[in-house]
């Protein structure tokens, strides 16, 4: 009987990888495997354009948001710097520049008169101090927020240009261009804004309030560890009380627009009805009660809970603390509002249709004057 040798099928060595009889170098065949060759058949030197197109795109879009990232830690380093130096007290101003800040700002206090030399735009200091952390005054791990507020004559410069007027994607806390500083005179409402931002820096932690909400956090933890917001004007050191934390829409075709940045208020009946619309719209009940003739302070930030094509906001509102009143707050009877006032997109998604006013409104004394 005839024996019958098995026949297997062995692909051959690949020609491109041998040149002259000899394997070529490591190098070589790596960039071989990704890049099309002489001899690739269609299909491979398909997959190979299509990987390098992928790749490019990895680099070009991928490596723009590491600069941006990596950019971010950068900047928040040197105002990290910056705030250490406010607090410890170490930079010196010459006598020369000092008498010429006092020409028109002789009431400017020692702490800024060096940065507002370094900067005019500079109109203030915003602090967010966290109480769950026994620290003093003067320890940077003290505050969740810490930074120079600058302002200028629109809203647009400081969205990407930084204290020192270089370009970066994080930009500054800035100041509605249309709020007062004049010596100890604020505007009714001073409005700042910050960026929210992939490094979790500037007003970023701002959403954590919001957060409460969409996580059912009943103990409200940020909130009663960030009760009070510091905002000192160039002249004045200031406590505000956290009231209000509201979700804002900026695109009619998700639902209401609510037009929240209002820089001062034309007559009581003018500040009622905005501080019954922003408790409308509140995820938190907190106990702080406001009238007519308090300072109010909107913190402004971006938040993209519905993706980032989607543009809305956060917006936290505090009262600044009267003279004479206790500064601390009551944390204990702040309580989440699941039935706050939405726009259409947040009904539809998170299922929360308007039932009414449901808070206490005798929390704004002047609407219950008579």
């Amino acid at each position: 009987m005839a024996t019958v040798k098995a026949s297997y099928n062995i692909r051959p060595k690949s020609r491109n990888l041998y040149k002259n009889g000899k394997k070529r170098s490591l190098f070589v065949r790596l960039l071989m495997r990704f890049f099309p060759c002489t001899g690739d058949s269609i299909f491979e030197g398909a997959r190979k354009i299509i990987f390098i197109g992928a790749f490019g795109s990895f680099v070009y879009f991928g490596g723009g948001l590491l600069y941006d990232v990596v950019n971010e830690y950068y900047q928040q380093w040197r105002i990290d710097q910056k705030m250490g130096e406010i607090f410890s007290g170490q930079v010196e101003i010459s006598d020369e520049d000092r008498a010429k800040i006092n020409e028109t700002k002789p009431d400017i206090m020692e702490n800024y008169l060096y940065y507002y030399n370094q900067n005019n735009d500079l109109v203030g200091h915003v602090l967010l101090p966290d109480l769950s952390k026994d620290l003093a005054y003067d320890d940077l791990n003290r505050y969740t927020i810490n930074y120079l507020v600058y302002q200028t004559d629109n809203n647009s410069y400081y969205l990407d240009h930084t204290f020192d007027h270089k370009p970066s994607a994080g930009g500054a806390i800035f100041a509605d261009f249309r709020n007062r500083f004049d010596g100890r005179d604020l505007s009714a409402n001073t409005v700042l804004f910050g960026h929210n931002i992939y490094s979790g820096n500037y007003f970023t932690k701002l959403t954590r309030y919001f957060q409460a909400y969409e996580y059912r956090d009943w103990e409200l933890t940020f909130y009663k560890n960030h009760p009070k917001v510091i905002f000192n004007s160039l002249y004045e050191e200031m406590e505000w009380k956290v009231f209000a934390v509201c979700f804002f829409n900026t695109e009619e075709q998700y639902g209401e627009v609510y037009r929240y940045i209002v820089p001062e208020f034309s007559d009581k009946d003018h500040f009622n009805e905005y501080i019954l619309d922003i408790m409308d719209r509140s995820v938190l009940f907190t106990d702080v009660d406001i009238t007519y003739g308090d300072n109010i302070l909107t913190l402004s930030t971006c938040y993209y809970p519905f993706g980032n094509n989607i543009d809305t906001r956060v917006g936290v509102f505090a009262r600044r603390v009267r003279e004479g009143e206790d500064p601390e707050v009551d944390t204990s009877k702040a309580t989440l509002n699941t039935k706050y006032l939405p726009f259409d997109l947040q009904a539809r998604n998170w299922g929360n249709p308007w039932e009414g006013r449901v808070w206490d409104t005798s929390k704004l004394l002047s609407y219950n004057e008579q």
